[in-house]
């Protein structure tokens, strides 16, 4: 685990090995989620044809990532109630 330090402008450093474990380069763009109080980075894929390509390979049925997906739907949801 790496910490991280917000810089004055906003920005993050993704660690090295992060970025080459994940085959990130600069423009990379990203979807931030908030998920039960935590800050979730998810890379967006460079080109949306090849990237559909890959889902037909998964494991994951269309099942699995539809209830992955309803899961963080309840957990960002309890998160907003949370007193």
């Amino acid at each position: 685990m790496t910490v991280v330090k917000l810089s004055n402008k906003g920005q993050l450093v993704i660690p090295s090995e992060i970025r080459d474990k994940y085959n990130l380069s600069k423009g990379d763009r990203f979807l931030v989620r908030d998920i039960g109080g935590k800050i979730v980075l998810e890379p967006l894929p460079r080109h949306p044809l090849l990237e559909l390509r890959g889902a037909f390979k998964s494991k994951a049925s269309a099942v699995d990532l539809l209830l992955r997906e309803r899961e963080e739907d309840r957990i960002r949801e309890d998160g907003k109630h949370s007193w």
